[in-house]
């Protein structure tokens, strides 16, 4: 799907396969770490994350799992991938009381890419698989402290559900879970 935005960045959505794997093993520590590192006590923690959950071998895995939807987002004039989201079906919550629901586990984009619509246009790919699918809910977690990205969702229909946190080495981070309703698409 090509896409053109407010400043004229020429954007590319698709959905990713896996001969993708090192892009976005790339893409998944280079974007998690531009997001996350100020979050982190120690630069090792990080690191030995990155190192393991965004490696070649696991990327791979997650990509042959069916359950798992990737789309790839690239700049048409640098011809470069900026971003990625994922999407895990079959992913029930704790805080949400239904059978279909899924989890938007990743909207990642290089910094320098946020605030031009290029997040919204591959969350709106996301919604309308999830959707595809027969989902009634999406779920998500988001790092509390990242106000802004909570902003996002919140603009963007979901809600709070429950909070829980997650810790990665010796640390631990507090997360909200946030849940939308998904509509199925009006057929004539």
């Amino acid at each position: 799907m090509l896409n053109q935005l407010k400043d004229k960045v020429m954007i590319d959505i698709r959905r990713a396969n896996t001969k993708d794997a090192k892009s976005i093993s790339y893409l998944g520590a280079k974007t998690f770490d531009q997001s996350y590192r100020e979050f982190f006590d120690s630069r090792n923690t990080i690191m030995k994350y990155l190192n393991t959950a965004f490696s070649l071998d696991k990327i791979e895995k997650s990509l042959a799992n069916p359950d798992n939807l990737y789309w790839l987002v690239e700049d048409r004039e640098s011809l470069t991938h900026i971003g990625y989201g994922k999407l895990k079906l079959n992913s029930p919550s704790e805080f949400i009381q239904d059978q279909n629901v899924c989890k938007l586990q990743r909207i990642y984009l290089l910094q320098g890419y946020e605030g031009q619509g290029i997040g919204s246009k591959l969350h709106q790919e996301i919604i309308e698989a999830a959707i595809d699918r027969s989902c009634n809910y999406l779920w998500l977690s988001n790092l509390k402290k990242k106000e802004q990205a909570v902003y996002f969702y919140k603009a963007k229909g979901y809600q709070i559900a429950g909070e829980h946190d997650f810790t990665i080495g010796n640390e631990t981070f507090q997360f909200w879970a946030m849940k939308t309703k998904l509509s199925s698409p009006i057929v004539f």
